[in-house]
């Protein structure tokens, strides 16, 4: 299913679920180190394939699989799988930072109508009006991106906002089936500033009631979910 991957490493019967904009990038580096690679050219660039492309898992090593949501269900009872996820609307925000207001559109955003004169609320209102399988794997819900095809979670769910305490507390779950994911998780492709000067908080805070509802509607499992883990570790 369009946006969705598990990453399995069978040695350690771990998975990983990815979701871009919730330190993927980091997790998908030290994964990486954890397993033997090989250098294998991106097709469409000079380059080689990063850790960070889905396609870097079928191509550049054989310890690791990306799974679809069928196989990732038919092993989910006899793994560790973990994921991180964050407020949605921050997630959301760090998008339309960082794909949108650029330059250049991020080129498959773009194709779905995105432009880089639209405010935060008008990519909101974009963004909820497409079909979760429309939608760019950045904006996908993040449960609908982590749920194998039984509606499962992972196991482990961790919060961006809370990732150093959360990766060493899988850390330690790992340490305990013999595993070493390797220490601290490095702070990778953090997000960063886009031109000009934003104004996030503002931006926030002055979506119509509208929009907000249509967000509600179309985030509300993540919004649950996420309350419910901040809430969890608040106490």
């Amino acid at each position: 299913m369009k946006g969705k991957g598990f990453i399995y490493i069978p040695k350690f019967a771990l998975v990983y679920a990815r979701i871009p904009k919730c330190a993927n990038t980091s997790i998908k580096t030290r994964l990486a180190e954890l397993v033997l690679t090989k250098r294998v050219t991106h097709r469409n660039q000079a380059r080689d394939l990063q850790p960070t492309n889905d396609r870097f898992w079928k191509k550049c090593t054989n310890e690791a699989q990306l799974l679809r949501p069928d196989r990732f269900t038919a092993i989910h009872d006899a793994v560790t799988s973990f994921t991180v996820i964050r407020e949605p609307l921050g997630r959301l925000h760090s998008c339309y930072r960082e794909k949108v207001l650029r330059e250049t559109v991020f080129p498959p955003m773009e194709r779905l109508g995105y432009r880089n004169t639209m405010t935060f609320a008008d990519f909101l209102d974009l963004t909820c009006a497409l079909e979760t399988d429309a939608m760019d794997v950045h904006t996908q819900p993040q449960t609908f991106l982590i749920s194998d095809s039984r509606g499962r979670l992972p196991g482990f769910i961790g919060l961006l906002d809370n990732l150093d305490a959360d990766w060493a507390r899988l850390s330690r779950l790992m340490e305990a089936k013999g595993v070493s994911l390797g220490g601290p998780l490095p702070r990778l492709n953090s997000s960063r500033a886009s031109p000009g000067k934003v104004d996030s908080a503002g931006e926030m805070t002055a979506i119509p009631a509208s929009t907000r509802r249509q967000v509600e509607l179309t985030y509300g499992a993540d919004i649950k979910l996420y309350e419910r883990l901040h809430l969890s570790q608040a106490n």
